[in-house]
């Protein structure tokens, strides 16, 4: 039996959403403008015979593109019958935009699973994950919700310098660094982040090394390993790139900075931890952030994504459309560069491509060495 194509939505900003829980969510002018730029990235993660949405696109290059890399994924065709509706994320936002897209809300997730999906996205889940992974393997340190301004000034007299975060956020927004010298100043403020979203979730605050994530795919209740992704950021957490490289490269990276052993502990454990706190109720992409200090320990969960990721995005664009072995990294700019990609057999070997066509406020670009 032929699976169903899917029909992609890039939607950026649903973890913003899910913070409102409302059918229709505004986003933040910026948010709006990386999901307009950005329409096109399904063409790199959707499969065979799939549609992306698309409010407009710019036909020379799409068909440009597809024929450099021999794709059979298109725009659009308004059959919404014909496909399974494949967001981003899925919160209420979202499945309203499938909703005017004339999907029947018999084939949409209706507001019981969305509620499980966004209770799960909260970043307790992601504190629960880390108490039960420590509890496997010793390995890491688990936020703390706090629901009182009080009670973060207590658990800076154990951890002197702390993140403070937004239960549903992204990207590094919703987050602040807070510390015993300057609680006092930013009470308000953590009030205030408490007041919007009636929690927010506190960890020590780490010298960092490298952003990696743990890359999985749920499906049916089981959870099966999907690469490795290792980004890079600025300031609190804003994801600004991924490099691009073989698996076991990317590995070697990661175990190279934290050691083969606690590497092996985590990616053995987390699969099956997973599937306890989740199980069926979600299917799709995950991610696990991660980061190593640097004092070489291991951060095993700084945040769970359940939804696709940038770093899925990288690992199936390197496994399907680039020479392997080819090294080099994705980036999101504002600046668009000159195509010099080299492309022979549907695979690119070096030089730099826009995933994207012109006319946006972000580009999404892969630059790789010869």
């Amino acid at each position: 039996m032929t699976a169903e194509p899917s029909l992609h939505l890039f939607f950026p900003e649903n973890d913003l959403a899910l913070a409102r829980n409302i059918d229709s969510y505004t986003a933040p002018p910026a948010a709006v403008r990386l999901r307009r730029a950005g329409e096109a990235l399904p063409l790199w993660y959707g499969e065979p015979g799939d549609r992306f949405v698309a409010t407009g696109i710019n036909a020379a290059w799409l068909d440009g593109i597809k024929g450099r890399f021999g794709m059979d994924i298109d725009v659009f065709d308004y059959r919404p019958e014909a496909y399974r509706a494949a967001p981003w994320g899925w919160s209420r936002a979202s499945r309203t935009v499938f909703r005017r897209l004339g999907f029947d809300g018999s084939r949409l997730p209706g507001d019981g699973v969305l509620d499980r999906l966004r209770e799960l996205s909260h970043r307790r889940t992601a504190a629960e994950l880390a108490r039960r992974l420590r509890e496997a393997t010793g390995i890491g340190e688990a936020a703390v919700e706090i629901r009182e301004a009080d009670e973060l000034g207590a658990f800076l007299e154990r951890v002197p310098q702390a993140i403070v975060k937004q239960p549903w956020s992204s990207s590094g927004r919703g987050m602040v660094a807070v510390g015993r010298a300057n609680f006092e100043s930013q009470r308000q403020m953590v009030a205030g982040m408490i007041r919007r979203q009636g929690s927010v979730m506190a960890e020590r605050h780490y010298d960092k090394a490298l952003d990696f994530a743990m890359l999985f795919r749920m499906s049916g209740g089981r959870c099966e390993a999907a690469g490795l992704s290792v980004f890079e950021t600025a300031g609190l957490g804003v994801y600004t790139g991924n490099v691009l490289a073989p698996e076991e490269e990317l590995r070697s990276i990661v175990c190279g900075k934290t050691g083969e052993a606690a590497f092996e502990a985590v990616a053995g454990a987390l699969p099956r931890l997973l599937e306890k706190l989740i199980g069926a109720d979600y299917e799709g992409p995950l991610g696990v952030d991660m980061m190593v200090t640097a004092e070489g320990a291991l951060v095993p969960v700084v945040e769970i994504n359940l939804r696709m990721t940038m770093g899925h995005l990288c690992a199936r664009f390197y496994e399907r459309y680039v020479h392997q072995g080819a090294r080099g990294r994705f980036a999101v700019t504002n600046e668009r560069s000159a195509d010099t990609a080299d492309v022979r057999g549907g695979r690119m070997r070096g030089g730099s491509l826009n995933l994207t066509p012109a006319g946006g406020d972000f580009n999404f670009v892969v630059m790789l060495n010869a």
